[in-house]
């Protein structure tokens, strides 16, 4: 695992956390075409985890479920969200919409900060949500929902001139414990050849 992500992820006290993170990383680490862009993974001077010199991308996770979403072109912002009964109908009626219930919605303004590469409640809040794009910063910011797993929401947002990048979006399931087996493998080679 890259420096980067090793030290975070080390200093993590949530096990359930912890081990969030680490699927999101290996599904990063599967997801990118390049091995050495895995081990460019670090922070940006905002404290945005990024890829000098590679492809834009995003991990979220709730529940039992870890997604990552990369991107050649612009910055990419990912949501996903574990629908339950347990959230406020003050919170859902500020934040839901005509068009997007609450998990929608809500996924929608999460990913949208996470694309704007500044994060924060504040912000959150000040997302004006249209049919297919969110408000903020004076700019349109492409969204793109996802049907991920049953009970879930999800969804992409990309920078307001990369809108063409979301008809190109394509997922794929992949079991964790082979994630972890290939990361294994990988580890046991790179200890063989030191």
């Amino acid at each position: 695992m890259p420096p980067a992500a090793r030290h975070r992820v080390a200093g993590m006290q949530d096990r359930r956390a912890q081990a969030q993170t680490i699927a999101g990383l290996l599904l990063l680490r599967h997801a990118l075409a390049d091995d050495a862009c895995w081990w460019r993974l670090g922070r940006s001077a905002t404290g945005r985890p990024e890829i000098a010199g590679g492809p834009s991308f995003s991990i979220s996770h709730s529940k039992d479920r870890v997604a990552c979403a990369i991107a050649d072109v612009g910055p990419i912002g990912l949501d996903i969200e574990a629908r339950r009964d347990d959230v406020s109908p003050r919170l859902i009626a500020r934040i839901a919409t005509a068009e997007h219930e609450f998990f929608a919605a809500w996924c929608a303004r999460e990913a949208t900060v996470k694309a704007s590469g500044r994060v924060g409640l504040a912000r959150v809040r000040a997302i004006e949500l249209g049919s297919a794009h969110a408000r903020l910063d004076n700019a349109d910011w492409p969204l793109r929902w996802l049907d991920l797993a049953p009970g879930y929401a999800a969804c992409l947002a990309v920078a307001p001139d990369a809108a063409a990048s979301l008809e190109d979006v394509s997922c794929e399931e992949i079991d964790g414990r082979a994630l972890v087996a290939e990361e294994n493998r990988a580890r046991m080679s790179a200890n063989k050849r030191e």
